[in-house]
């Protein structure tokens, strides 16, 4: 069942050139808010899609962002990086999620979250977020693929009747012999996104890692034990999440900000 997975992503088309060219813009240190904003507005989906996210209540901006120059200075480039590549992967992938009983709107919903958590716990560290924050938007976008083979093998609703909130990881080995966190570094890799995001997403669940990419790889952590698609910062979650801190030795006091501000979002607009 792996090979219908690696079959779907070798099968996909490549990312638009729009991508590449800021992927690119992104790595060079002196790049600016206009050179990006150029090469964003080549695109107007893209545009669209940006423009639409900076507006909405989940990212707290007061005044309304009606010019992609606004969006990225309001953004950063971190997040304007992986907002685009979030677009660009759910254009070219067709998102259906039916077999794990989500909408596209509460799966961008928790994109969404995800990235404002990240972003608030490391504001005052932002050398971090540039992989970071491109990472936290996309966690979860191998689940577009998984459900896909799912629907082919026709194993979705049955997938769906034992699916719960803990164990969709599982759940996702025992039917298709690989998770979504797999399937997303294979979706990076067939993209030729950077290599740190790769090798941060492959060494998410293993035991040992070069030390390099402990930085990036203990916060997502903290950030999936913390937020999953299934449920925001419970207490029980934020419980685990401060274990999961404390043995990282990670910044427990920026954390604690840091939900308390996702938490102020969520009950804005819920």
């Amino acid at each position: 069942m792996e090979n219908l997975t690696i079959s779907e992503i070798k099968a996909l088309p490549p990312l638009p050139q729009t991508i590449v060219e800021l992927q690119e813009v992104c790595q060079n240190e002196y790049s600016n808010i206009k050179e990006i904003a150029n090469i964003v507005q080549k695109d107007p989906f893209l545009s669209a899609n940006i423009i639409k996210n900076a507006n909405s209540p989940l990212y707290g901006y007061t005044r309304k962002v009606t010019s992609i120059v606004q969006a990225v200075s309001m953004f950063g480039v971190s997040t304007i990086k992986g907002l685009a590549i979030s677009s660009a992967i759910k254009s070219t992938l067709e998102p259906n999620l039916s077999p794990y009983r989500l909408t596209i709107e509460e799966f961008t919903r928790i994109s969404n979250l995800k990235s404002r958590l990240i972003y608030y716990w490391y504001k005052n560290n932002q050398q971090f977020l540039d992989i970071l924050m491109p990472i936290s938007i996309v966690m979860h976008t191998g689940m577009i693929i998984t459900s896909e083979c799912l629907r082919k093998t026709n194993r979705n609703e049955e997938f769906s009747e034992l699916l719960d909130d803990n164990n969709f990881l599982d759940l996702e080995s025992h039917f298709l012999e690989i998770n979504q966190f797999e399937v997303l570094r294979l979706l990076l890799e067939h993209w030729n996104i950077e290599n740190t995001m790769i090798n941060c997403v492959k060494y998410l669940q293993r035991d040992e890692m070069p030390s390099e990419f402990e930085v990036y790889v203990y916060p997502l952590r903290v950030l999936n034990a913390t937020i999953t698609p299934y449920r925001v910062a419970t207490d029980n979650q934020i419980g685990q999440a401060i274990e999961m801190i404390e043995k990282y030795n990670l910044d427990i006091p920026s954390f604690n900000d840091a939900i308390m501000k996702v938490k102020s979002l969520e009950s804005m607009n819920a």
